[in-house]
């Protein structure tokens, strides 16, 4: 087995013995034999092992043996026990969800604390085809079914070419020591049905399974890859990023390719599929309407996704007083510069995230709030009023932006539709005096 790992870590350039490692370990076996290992080979290598508290005293001897084998053998050993039930319970996790999450934030402290070039896991084949069963039960994509790949950015399993049962004799044929967890034979876990009960089965169906799924995976991984090349053209043709997300979908059609393509182009939102097959259902139909989702928000519009975080959604009574022509004011992701210029200070800037206004015309204070149903003005160039919502649809602003799109007010008249256009009442005429500059920029 040492050879074997010695020439795996080689051949596929894991790490070298001029890097520093993490090696998270359990006290089980898995953990204990890469723990030798790495030693015998011999590697640069510290422990880090997470104490969940779930099986009272007996997490606490597993803290110890980790400990006791770190000073025993001259390791660096780092230990922490943490209140997992109560971290689940306030996450709205699982145990086994909050755990994870816990222990590789963990780790990624302290690799970064220890500059190290890798953090290391003893996951094992058993491990991994667990893992795609596991992804099945819930649903999955090509990512679920082809498991845990050998090296994932900092993170490096390379035990996944043994199977269980090659690092059990491993352990025996050497002496290794390691401390069995019992909760490992009870069904309470998913994960757990699925290795005592299931695996066994497969096994029993073709004895060759573990090599069948490591073959599988191989083609799964240049597949994912394809994928990934095709999503990655897409997004440099069709994806633009910005406050709010804008994804073109006119190249989307009713056809489970292209279902496919959208949904790795929206997979960095974390969208459950469901409410996915919603989404591309307007896609396909071109039909209007908005989707919520944990923190974010999503608008199909004419030919177009766009894409945002909830907390731009501003609330109706939020508003922000301007006292004077010489303010800087923050509203919410945006900070709006009020100064007090003459006509002939400097050229006007054509930006529509800048205003000018003649002072004359203004009341102080104005007032900066969300636009409202009703509001209406006179856009610049048109001597007729408009109420903003019809102004809103002609200019082809989609729905998720008009949530946050703001007005300036003087009185209860309103002078600029914000980054938009402003009103024709309060716009420069060759009588102006002193002009009010008001300009818009993004946080």
């Amino acid at each position: 087995m040492l050879a074997k790992l010695k020439a795996h870590i080689e051949s596929n350039h894991l790490f070298n013995t001029r890097d520093r490692l993490l090696l998270g370990v359990s006290a089980g076996v898995d953990s204990m034999v890469l723990a030798h290992l790495l030693k015998e080979l011999p590697f640069d290598f510290f422990l880090a092992h997470m104490n969940f508290g779930l099986r009272g005293q007996e997490s606490d001897l597993d803290a110890d043996f980790v400990e006791q084998w770190g000073r025993r053998h001259g390791i660096i050993t780092h230990i922490l026990k943490v209140n997992i039930e109560g971290h689940a319970k306030k996450n709205q996790l699982s145990i086994q969800m909050a755990a994870r999450a816990l222990r590789y934030d963990w780790f990624s402290e302290l690799a970064s604390l220890h500059k190290c070039t890798a953090i290391l896991t003893a996951h094992h084949a058993d491990d991994n085809l667990e893992t795609v069963l596991f992804n099945l039960t819930k649903g999955t994509g090509i990512r679920g079914l082809r498991g845990m790949k050998i090296q994932q950015g900092l993170l490096v399993r390379p035990l996944l070419i043994f199977d269980k049962q090659e690092i059990l004799n491993h352990a025996q044929e050497h002496h290794i020591c390691w401390r069995e967890d019992a909760s490992n034979v009870s069904n309470k876990y998913v994960r757990n049905k699925l290795r005592n009960k299931v695996l066994p089965v497969l096994k029993e169906v073709n004895p060759s399974v573990l090599q069948t799924f490591s073959d599988t995976q191989v083609r799964l991984i240049a597949t994912e890859m394809l994928l990934d090349q095709k999503v990655s053209d897409l997004k440099v043709q069709y994806f633009k990023l910005g406050k709010i997300d804008c994804l073109d979908v006119s190249w989307v059609r009713d056809h489970p390719l292209d279902s496919l393509l959208l949904f790795e182009l929206l997979d960095g939102y974390q969208l459950g599929y469901t409410q996915f097959k919603q989404i591309f259902r307007s896609v396909v139909q071109n039909h209007s309407a908005m989707f919520y989702w944990d923190e974010y928000q999503l608008n199909v519009d004419r030919h177009k996704v766009w894409i945002g975080k909830k907390d731009r959604i501003i609330d109706p009574a939020a508003c922000r007083i301007i006292a004077n022509a010489a303010e800087v004011v923050e509203f919410y992701d945006h900070q709006f510069t009020f100064n007090l210029i003459s006509p002939m200070t400097e050229p006007i800037d054509r930006s529509l995230n800048i205003a000018y206004l003649d002072m004359e015309k203004l009341t102080f204070p104005l007032t900066l709030r969300k636009w409202k149903k009703g509001d209406y003005f006179y856009p610049l160039g048109m001597k007729q009023k408009k109420k903003v919502s019809d102004f809103l649809v002609d200019q082809k602003i989609p729905r998720i932006m008009k949530e946050s799109i703001l007005i300036l007010a003087s009185k209860q008249e309103i002078c600029w539709l914000a980054g938009l256009r402003i009103d024709d009442r309060f716009s420069l005429k060759n009588s102006t005096k002193d002009i009010l500059k008001v300009e818009m920029k993004d946080f």
